[in-house]
């Protein structure tokens, strides 16, 4: 076989479309190139018909191998991207979704323009591979970033993000649902979340990728008690959260509407529903 990066390229695309839309399909082989080749689209054309590394093939097929059993690209590689940030993940932490960059964008640009959120303190309850937290304290770099998971692998995994990304960000294991852990964790000025919210009825729609390698306990809730996380969370930030505080949901959009009232009941001032750049109400913001 003729080990060209032309060859080599046309071959995994070929593989990938039998599974893949086409331009997914190219969009998977460039992300292939660029991890194990450290090549840019641009490159891998001007390289054409020069030979590939030898020793680089095997990690390529084992790589293709998988994508061809539905293998999310990024459990393959082992990263991913969050904001303009490269993240280490595995099967023990959801892959970062665009629908949370958002969430992070929308907090960055609320306290953009107030001086004293540099130093404010954060807790991110369900961090999972700990890309929110990271990412806050990157961008609000004076700020004092905490992040708790019940998983300990989830916990592993957001701290060597913190560390891959010079980020100094305080983890601790312990269960949101569990109140009796709740006095070990810091009071806060902001508490952000993006829990467990897709019900099991809405499995059958999800694809296999997802359901059958993301970790069910960071995806999914009880069809009889969707808002089970959010419940727990407005009435923890009642205990911890900071007078005038702020506390920042991701929320399924069916339950928008759901979660608000949970908050202004709990006594929150405003709670706010925001829109995700589909247009579903997938945002939530309340203020004590």
């Amino acid at each position: 076989m003729e080990y060209s990066f032309q060859r080599i390229y046309k071959d995994i695309v070929l593989k990938l479309k039998g599974i893949y839309p086409d331009e997914e399909a190219r969009a998977i082989a460039d992300r292939v190139f660029e991890h194990y080749l450290n090549l840019t689209p641009a490159q891998r054309v001007l390289s054409g018909k020069s030979p590939v590394d030898i020793e680089k093939i095997p990690l390529i097929e084992e790589a293709i191998s998988k994508l061809l059993n539905r293998v999310p690209l990024q459990y393959v590689l082992g990263t991913a991207y969050f904001m303009d940030i490269e993240f280490l993940v595995n099967p023990s932490v959801l892959i970062p979704r665009p629908e949370t960059e958002e969430l992070v964008s929308l907090m960055l640009k609320y306290y953009s323009g107030i001086k004293s959120a540099q130093e404010w303190h954060i807790l991110d309850m369900g961090t999972g591979s700990g890309c929110i937290a990271v990412a806050l304290k990157r961008y609000l770099p004076g700020s004092h970033v905490s992040a708790v998971d019940f998983s300990q692998e989830a916990i592993q995994v957001a701290a060597a993000n913190a560390d891959k990304n010079n980020t100094e960000v305080h983890f601790i294991i312990a269960d949101m649902l569990d109140r009796t852990q709740w006095e070990a964790l810091p009071q806060s000025d902001i508490i952000v979340s993006n829990p467990p919210y897709v019900t099991q009825a809405e499995k059958t729609y999800m694809l296999p990728n997802v359901v059958d390698f993301e970790p069910h306990s960071a995806l999914f809730v009880p069809d009889e008690d969707p808002l089970l996380f959010y419940r727990s969370i407005i009435a923890f930030a009642e205990k911890k959260l900071s007078p005038h505080g702020s506390l920042w949901f991701e929320m399924n959009e069916m339950f928008g509407e759901e979660v608000r009232d949970l908050a202004l009941k709990q006594g929150f001032t405003t709670a706010n529903i925001i829109f995700d750049f589909r247009g579903k109400s997938r945002f939530l913001h309340a203020i004590r």
